[in-house]
């Protein structure tokens, strides 16, 4: 009841209660009611402002949509980070690609083939026959 007030004990209560009594006196259980209704009004207040916020459709439409605005920005800002990634590796992808390209459309090197036949005249060419 009393947790506003945790530093106070027992003794301290009594002190405050006799300064309450000396002060309003008579007036008292008038007081003690009067703020028994404004902490209840204050309660039924902020449970029906409460009750508002929470059922007030075009209000959890705003918050939808504020988060919604939320992830696109992040993914927006997600998104140039993987684009310099890309362009940072891609020379690296074209060159090997082009590399392997190069690599297996050449034609494979001539096998050598036999030196021309030499005749006994000391002529190249096929032998005269």
């Amino acid at each position: 009841m009393f947790a506003f007030l945790p530093t106070l004990g027992f003794t301290e209560m009594v002190i405050l209660l006799g300064i309450g009594l000396l002060l309003y006196g008579r007036n008292l259980p008038e007081v003690g009611r009067s703020l028994g209704r404004t902490v209840a009004q204050l309660k039924r207040g902020m449970a029906e402002f409460k009750s508002q916020m929470d059922a007030d459709g075009s209000l959890r439409d705003a918050k939808r949509a504020l988060q919604d605005t939320v992830q696109d920005v992040r993914r927006a800002a997600e998104q140039p980070t993987a684009m310099i990634d890309q362009v940072r590796r891609e020379p690296e992808r074209m060159l090997r690609d082009l590399t392997n390209e190069a690599l297996s459309s050449a034609d494979p090197a001539p096998e050598p083939s036999a030196p021309p036949a030499v005749d006994p005249n000391g002529t190249a060419g096929p032998p005269a026959g």
